[in-house]
Formats: C-alpha cells, structure tokens, sequence
C-alpha cells in the first residue's frame, strides 16, 4: 500500500482532528515563527502517534515562510516515494494551487490540497467505504449545498464517480431514490433526507 501523508499548515489551519484520521495516514505539521507550542490534548494525540507524527517550527516569521517550507518538505517525500498520497491542509488556496496542478498534471503526482481536514481522505479511523454507495453517502454528508435537481444530482456523481459507467452511475442515483435518501417533487426539485445521510 502506497504512503499517505498529510502535511498541515497550522499557521493556516488549527482546527485538526488527529484522532479521526485513517490508521494508516503520516502528519507532518509545519508551525508558524508564532506559534509556541500546540494545545496539550493535540500534543498527547500527536505523541500516541509515534513515528506517524512529525512536525517542524519556522523559525522566521515572514510572510509564506510556512508555505515554502511545505513546498520543500512536499518535494522531499515525493523524491523518496514518488507513488506516495500527499494532502495538503491549507487556505492558501493561490500559494498552493499552481504548485498541486503542476505536480499533478506535469509530474504525475498524487498531490491535493484541501481547506478542511474532513476532505483529505475518504474514511475516517478504523471506517473503510467498501462500495460506491458508500462512497456517495459520504460524499454527500460533506456537502454544504446539496443538488435542488436531478440533473445537478446527476452531475455531481459523475464528477465524483468518473471511473464508473454511465450506467452504474445511473445506478446509484436510482439507489438513492429507492432508498429514500432523497424524493423529487412534482416540480422536480430535490429534497433530500439529512438524517438518513448520517
């Protein structure tokens, strides 16, 4: 199984769960010049985590000063193990973004960065999605704004369920139906059912 790797800019981001991360996933988390020392009930997680945990503190507190450091680390690992899974927890969407697409596209990477840690992976600790429906509920859970048509149900399948056929696809939406997650009315807007999402 290939690594998985989160690397967190705690500048950016201090809201990080380590607890309902996958058992399998590495954290590297790189501090700010400003940042003292992490909170004592993140610090215990982190120590339970053993070789699973690192972290780096900048000692310079200029501008992109973390960024830069993740770029650095980010190159490192991927050198060592270029099939690895990194995530990038971080709002810094215009500093990161150029730099995951070249990754990505150019190099073949699998790189990614998210603005929330609930979109890094797709389980949580000890949880495995076994099926695509699985999957969808999921997916779906996450959604600050759920789909008001089918066809915007439609599209958002197929952009997240693009290895599957367009059959199957139809298949899960229809799966969705039958088990009432979600009902149509007569002007074909969606409601859908957030306590059988959970």
């Amino acid at each position: 199984m290939n690594e998985r790797i989160l690397l967190v800019d705690y500048e950016n981001i201090k809201a990080v769960d380590l607890a309902a991360l996958p058992d399998d996933v590495k954290v590297g988390f790189v501090l700010g010049g400003r940042q003292g020392t992490l909170p004592t009930a993140l610090a215990v997680k982190a120590q339970s985590m053993g070789s699973r945990f690192d972290y780096v503190r900048i000692l310079g507190v200029e501008r992109n000063a973390c960024d830069f450091c993740i770029a650095f680390y980010l190159g490192e690992l991927l050198h060592a193990n270029p099939q690895a899974e990194c995530v990038i927890l971080s709002k810094d969407k215009k500093g990161f973004d150029p730099l995951v697409k070249h990754l990505t596209v150019e190099r073949g990477f699998k790189v990614r960065r998210v603005s929330e840690q609930q979109d890094a992976f797709e389980e949580i600790s000890g949880v495995t999605l076994k099926t695509p429906f699985e999957r969808l509920i999921w997916l779906l859970k996450k959604e600050k704004v759920l789909p008001r048509t089918r066809k915007g149900l439609e599209g958002k399948v197929k952009s997240w369920f693009e290895d599957l056929s367009a059959a199957e696809r139809d298949g899960l939406v229809a799966q969705l139906f039958e088990g009432e997650f979600v009902k149509e009315s007569e002007k074909e807007e969606l409601t859908f059912f957030r306590a059988q999402l959970r």
